[in-house]
């Protein structure tokens, strides 16, 4: 076995482990699906389905692998189970001394336009408001030794019916960070903490 075929199958072996802890919270086809996507966008270094499904090779169609790829995660939304998972794995890694860094911001979406729920966000680095969406994501981080561990992750819109405002997606990520760490670490927030708490 070549090293490259090592490092792939040991890439793959990875992957699929923590693919199956993230994911166990599901379904066996969205297991599947949440392995294929991370080993697929890992591999192919993108995010589009087309070149996610290459690279999983299938003896198929290449539109039948991005049809199955587009059209499972229509039907569920897996944000709240796998920031769980992330919380619970990283929990025990988690310091008093650590600082969680809850961090408001966006994702640009400059060029797209059939993405659903798509709206306006304002982009502080280029001090513009451009299609996108706003993101809640938050982060451990020891000081001392550089290590950043990831805790919640989410990427929502204003205009979904259930979304009612950035503080209660803020409040949710703190519900759920605080159910697995407790009151460890030091928590702080970029902008906007103190219209939140």
């Amino acid at each position: 076995m070549s090293r490259d075929s090592k490092t792939v199958a040991n890439l793959k072996g990875q992957l699929s482990k923590f693919s199956g802890i993230i994911a166990k919270r599901f379904k066996k086809p969205k297991h599947r699906l949440i392995k294929e996507m991370l080993y697929g966008m890992q591999a192919s270094k993108d995010v589009k389905l087309s070149n996610i499904a290459r690279t999983l090779k299938e003896e198929q169609a290449l539109i039948k692998t991005e049809d199955r790829l587009s059209r499972n995660p229509d039907d569920h939304d897996f944000t709240d189970g796998i920031n769980k998972e992330i919380c619970r794995l990283a929990a025990p890694k988690i310091t008093d001394d650590m600082v969680i860094a809850i961090d408001p911001g966006d994702i640009r979406k400059k060029y797209a336009k059939k993405m659903g729920f798509l709206a306006k966000v304002y982009d502080g680095s280029e001090n513009e408001i451009e299609e996108g969406y706003p993101i809640c994501k938050v982060v451990a981080t020891d000081i001392e030794s550089k290590k950043v561990l990831p805790l919640y992750c989410e990427a929502y819109s204003h205009l979904a019916e259930d979304i009612k405002s950035e503080n209660t997606q803020i409040l949710k990520a703190l519900k759920i960070i605080l159910k697995h760490i407790g009151d460890k670490g030091i928590h702080a927030m970029d902008r906007g903490g103190d219209r939140v708490l």
